[in-house]
């Protein structure tokens, strides 16, 4: 499930920890901020922040069926702001439902890459 809003995002995931209860054995989780610098050809860059395009979140849809598809799990949420963003500013958050860690981990891992060819 795909957010853009934060606060409801946090609200699902209280409500999948309820509703998974005895079924998973771990929730992977991962918070993305925009830094304030960025490395360039090995030097440091400063950031005034980054602008993500709203289309990105049809993109993550797909991404997210893909990885229910490819990995064994049990659900995943996912939140992405869009807009300009300022440095510090939370770019995403994702959960990963999982029956045990390493493919909780792998399926995190598979969606963050997918991710980062959109920022």
């Amino acid at each position: 499930m795909i957010f853009n809003n934060y606060e409801e995002f946090c609200k699902k995931m209280d409500e999948y920890i309820e509703k998974y209860k005895g079924k998973y054995g771990c929730v992977v989780t991962f918070n993305g901020f925009v830094r304030e610098y960025d490395i360039k050809n090995g030097e440091k860059i400063p950031s005034k922040g980054m602008h993500i395009d709203e289309n990105i979140l049809e993109k993550l849809k797909s991404i997210i069926e893909d990885a229910k598809n490819k990995f064994d799990v049990i659900d995943i949420l996912f939140y992405h702001n869009t807009g300009f963003l300022n440095v510090g500013e939370r770019i995403a958050s994702i959960a990963v439902f999982a029956r045990h860690r390493k493919e909780g981990f792998e399926v995190l891992e598979y969606i963050i890459n997918e991710m980062k060819k959109y920022h």
